[in-house]
């Protein structure tokens, strides 16, 4: 198969072209593909793949299948894609095709562009455009793929963070309350995004809403036994003194 492809570890992992998906096997063949992608470029040996897909405990035909894997891994994109180098294998294809590699790209050039905030939002937004869900979809609390799905988990909530300031810098406050309550839920302990709604219902003239999101801040850091910093207390004494932020 030859063409324009991309592999997936935003979400499940699998493999698409502009006409569809492309079949690579059932889940063996997807932990396997998924193992070769975090060390892409990198020779893998054949004795740490076994021990990825079966555990301590593989099967007498295990080499045997593992080919088999292979072999549906290349149909998919062509046999020069898994190349084998003294008992491993190799992924070799061009990184800038793996979407989470697009995702790092994409949130480091609007880091370096902050200052210029709707090319930033921009960036940032076609930066989560490309995530479904976690990192390596269903092997994402499995070895090998746990520290890298954390690590792609909180670079994810640097670029919300970073498009959420760039719409406030661009005066869209009232457009990204709901996106920012959500936010806070699913990530309850991250100040930097309570702050951002705090400042977003303050602009908005909502400062009741406003004040009782600091409470609400101030609580769950409490139940953390974390004491709120100096810059809850500010925005609590301006949003009192009809300052915005």
């Amino acid at each position: 198969m030859t063409g324009e492809f991309a592999i997936r570890v935003l979400g499940p992992v699998d493999v698409v072209t502009s006409t569809g998906d492309v079949p690579i096997g059932g889940n063996r063949a997807r932990r396997l593909l998924a193992t070769l992608i975090v060390s892409v470029g990198r020779a893998v040996p054949i004795s740490y793949l076994r021990q990825i897909v079966w555990g301590d405990q593989p099967p007498a035909a295990a080499d045997n299948t593992l080919q088999t894997s292979i072999s549906q891994l290349r149909h998919a994109r062509g046999t020069e894609t898994v190349a084998l180098v003294e008992h491993s294998y190799r992924l070799d294809i061009d990184p800038g095709r793996i979407d989470a590699v697009q995702f790092e790209r994409l949130l480091d050039e609007a880091t370096d562009t902050r200052d210029d905030a709707e090319r930033c939002r921009q960036l940032c937004r076609q930066a989560l455009h490309l995530w479904r869900g976690r990192p390596f979809g269903d092997f994402a609390d499995d070895e090998p793929f746990a520290l890298e799905a954390y690590r792609l988990d909180e670079l994810r909530l640097a670029a919300m963070e970073l498009a959420l300031t760039s719409e406030l810098t661009l005066g869209r406050h009232e457009l990204i309350i709901g996106e920012l309550e959500s936010a806070v839920i699913e990530h309850p302990y991250h100040e930097g995004l309570w702050y951002l709604l705090i400042d977003a219902l303050a602009r908005s003239d909502r400062r009741v809403e406003a004040l009782r999101a600091c409470t609400r801040l101030r609580a769950i850091l409490a139940e953390a036994g974390l004491e709120a910093g100096d810059q809850l207390t500010e925005r609590e004494q301006s949003i009192l003194h009809g300052a915005d932020h």
